[in-house]
């Protein structure tokens, strides 16, 4: 006679299955909160990369802009006080100790504004946007149209205009004297360009500050560098300043 053998089916109860959704879910809420710190750290390094490379990129084309300079005396480099800067003309000489226009001689005859248009939309940002989209022809240095495009390298919308990108501007040039020194400053607009096309900004916008002129020795004062504040932003505000020395000699 056969034994029979009795089979035992054991399943999981709902109490055991609600346990295991619990402890599942803690362990997934766990791994969350170890992870999404992580991820916001390594998110924070990366930006804080990308934005060194474009203040880098800014710091040396400024650097190399500024050894273009001409000087001969103390007026031949000063940093402007925006709100006498239209962008198209320096309606005064207004000495600051800092500021986000810088101008220097380029010759005899022209000079040369640097400038970030982050803090100038209604002035600056307006000027380049005009200039760069409404105008096909420039002056020569005789002062008359002969047909030569821009020499920016690239063509903006006015949204790209008043975002904080980097502008030279390019003005034949006047003097006015103060305190005996003949100062240069822009009367009459001639062009503008930029250092980088709009993609190697990587989606930052850029803020100048100019501060800190420094003199030569010599028994003609020059002025020799000058500090320049870099701040690469993003639309939550700063994400890397980096200062630079740029020289004019």
């Amino acid at each position: 006679m056969k034994k029979q053998v009795k089979e035992t089916r054991k399943g999981i109860t709902l109490v055991e299955l609600v346990v295991a959704m619990a402890l599942t879910a803690l362990f997934a809420a766990a791994c969350v909160m170890l992870i999404l710190p992580v991820s916001k750290i390594y998110t924070r390094a990366l930006d804080q990369n990308r934005a060194q490379i474009v203040a880098d990129s800014v710091v040396e084309a400024l650097r190399t802009e500024c050894l273009k300079a001409i000087i001969t005396g103390t007026g031949d480099a000063w940093i402007a006080n925006p709100d006498s800067y239209d962008g198209t003309v320096m309606t005064d000489v207004d000495l600051k100790p800092a500021g986000s226009v810088l101008v220097f001689r380029r010759n005899s005859k022209y000079c040369e504004t640097i400038a970030a248009n982050y803090e100038l939309s209604n002035t600056l940002s307006a000027a380049v946007f005009e200039k760069d989209m409404s105008e096909t022809s420039f002056k020569d240095e005789d002062g008359d149209a002969n047909g030569t495009v821009s020499r920016s390298i690239y063509s903006i919308d006015e949204a790209d205009a008043r975002s904080g990108l980097v502008h030279y501007g390019y003005y034949e040039s006047n003097a006015v004297e103060i305190s005996g020194d003949q100062y240069i400053y822009p009367f009459d607009y001639f062009d503008f360009t930029n250092p980088f096309t709009q993609a190697t900004y990587m989606g930052y916008t850029v803020e100048l500050r100019f501060h800190d002129l420094k003199y030569t020795s010599e028994d003609i004062p020059r002025p020799a560098y000058v500090t320049c504040d870099v701040t690469v932003l993003d639309m939550k505000g700063s994400v890397y300043t980096r200062s630079a020395v740029l020289c004019f000699q």
